[in-house]
C-alpha cells in the first residue's frame, strides 16, 4: 500500500495534470491510500468547487486510514523521539508517517522530513 502525500498530488495539480489520471496505471498494481491530514492539505487550495468536487470523489476512491486515538499517540511519541535526536518534523507529516506504518505500507513524498523518520518506507516515485 502506497499513500501519496499531499505535495505529490500539488505537484501535479500545478503542472495542470489530473492526479487520478497520473496515478491510475499505478492503481492497477498498488493499493493507493490518503488520510484525512492529507485530503485536507490538498482540497484546501483547490480553486473552484467544481476542482474541488472532483478531487473529493477521486480520494472517496482511495483506501482510507482512519487517524483514530492510537495513530495520534503514536505521532505523539514519534514527534517526543525525532525531536530528541535533533530532527524537527511537522505534525502533520508525523500523523502521515504512522498512518503508512500503521497500515504497513509506505509514503510517496518529495518532502525531506519524511526520511528522518525511523521505520518508515519512503518512495520518491511509484514503484515498477
Amino acid at each position: 500500500m502506497i499513500i501519496v502525500d499531499s505535495c505529490i498530488f500539488i505537484e501535479h495539480l500545478r503542472a495542470g495534470r489530473d492526479p487520478a489520471q497520473v496515478f491510475a496505471p499505478y492503481a492497477q498494481t498498488h493499493d493507493l491510500a490518503t488520510c484525512g491530514v492529507i485530503r485536507c492539505e490538498v482540497l484546501r487550495g483547490m480553486r473552484t468547487p467544481k476542482s474541488r468536487a472532483a478531487l473529493e470523489a477521486y480520494f472517496s476512491c482511495l483506501l482510507y486510514i482512519p487517524t483514530i486515538n492510537p495513530v495520534w499517540e503514536a505521532a505523539e511519541d514519534l514527534l517526543w523521539q525525532t525531536d530528541r535526536h535533533g530532527f524537527k518534523i511537522p505534525l502533520t507529516d508525523a500523523v502521515i508517517a504512522v498512518c503508512a506504518m500503521k497500515a504497513g505500507g509506505a509514503v510517496l513524498t518529495r518532502d525531506k522530513h519524511f526520511s528522518a523518520i525511523p521505520g518508515l518506507r519512503v518512495l520518491d516515485q511509484f514503484p515498477d
